[in-house]
């Protein structure tokens, strides 16, 4: 791994939390905000870090040649993938990303109609993940082009970004609403079970159709430490869905559940990103800090956001 490669790690997975908290800011405000409301500030919040993935986006910008092969030579692929892959036309593509989903959650956060608001952007923002995924995440083999890779790459992130504002409410002393606090944990259930097995159909596509290139995908990520990775990753998702399987809310039980699946997020982005050798302690470091001042600029807009107490203690 190089610095650049962290660089790129930071902001794949930075974004990923970034554009689910979005998109789960506009599923709740679609479905009337009942369970939305104890982890509204904690996914707006995340949602209005977007700005800072801007300059976190800049570093992998300038070294496009160390992470993507197309970046260098395009000479193996069809003339319209090629095409597709250029340098000048990938960055335009990743801005307008960016700028996009942006827009989308200042928007959100100013006007007065959520629902309507919720409605155009959720229309917007699910291309914009897809496509995002297929740049950002699939093109660095670029051979292989899956048609169900965007969504169950950005179905991946809006759980993730769940589970994180669980995680987040649950750790503060205000207490919520447990008829919400009940469909968030079913939320989260459904979300776990549903990634699980888009997952398991993208492979079994693969395998079924027998695709050379999904296949050769798969295998390059199939060495004794990255199946150990992968298990690990399943695990923990299997332990997490145990965990929140037993009705009734529990508050060690949602945050355990919680914390489980986005550990599963983070170790299955890593198995996907396939980083190239081993990180050094300044790779470590350089990753950790990174994702510290996220974490740091979160805190900061939290605190200056409603934190919507009185709403989440309500009964609906």
């Amino acid at each position: 791994m190089n610095t650049m490669e962290v660089f790129y790690i930071v902001f794949v997975g930075l974004s990923g939390l970034a554009m689910g908290s979005l998109a789960v800011l506009m599923i709740g405000h679609l479905m009337s905000e009942h369970w939305l409301a104890p982890v509204r500030g904690e996914v707006e919040a995340a949602a209005l870090t977007l700005p800072l993935l801007l300059l976190l986006g800049i570093p992998p910008a300038f070294g496009l040649e160390q992470l993507f092969p197309w970046a260098t030579w395009r000479g193996d692929l069809p003339p319209l993938r090629a095409a597709f892959l250029s340098p000048a036309f990938y960055l335009l593509r990743s801005a307008v990303y960016l700028a996009v989903c942006v827009g989308l959650a200042f928007w959100l956060i100013r006007t007065q109609n959520v629902r309507r608001t919720s409605a155009i952007g959720l229309a917007l923002l699910t291309p914009v993940m897809s496509f995002a995924a297929y740049d950002w995440v699939l093109s660095r083999e670029p051979h292989w082009w899956s048609s169900l890779f965007g969504f169950a790459f950005g179905l991946s992130q809006v759980l993730a970004a769940l589970a994180m504002a669980i995680l987040l409410t649950l750790l503060k002393p205000e207490p919520a609403s447990p008829t919400r606090m009940k469909s968030l944990e079913r939320a989260l259930l459904t979300l776990a079970l549903l990634t699980i097995w888009t997952w398991f159909a993208q492979f079994l596509i693969v395998w079924l159709a027998n695709l050379p290139q999904g296949a050769e995908w798969y295998m390059r990520r199939s060495d004794p430490s990255d199946l150990v990775l992968l298990a690990v990753s399943y695990g923990l998702m299997l332990i997490a869905i145990v965990v929140l399987v037993p009705s009734g809310v529990s508050r060690i039980g949602m945050i355990v559940g919680s914390a489980l699946a986005l550990l599963h997020h983070g170790t299955h982005v890593i198995w996907i990103l396939q980083p190239r050798g081993d990180p050094s302690w300044f790779d470590l470091g350089l990753l950790v800090g990174l994702a510290g001042l996220w974490f740091v600029a979160l805190t900061i807009v939290m605190q200056l956001r409603p934190t919507y107490a009185e709403e989440a203690a309500a009964e609906p």
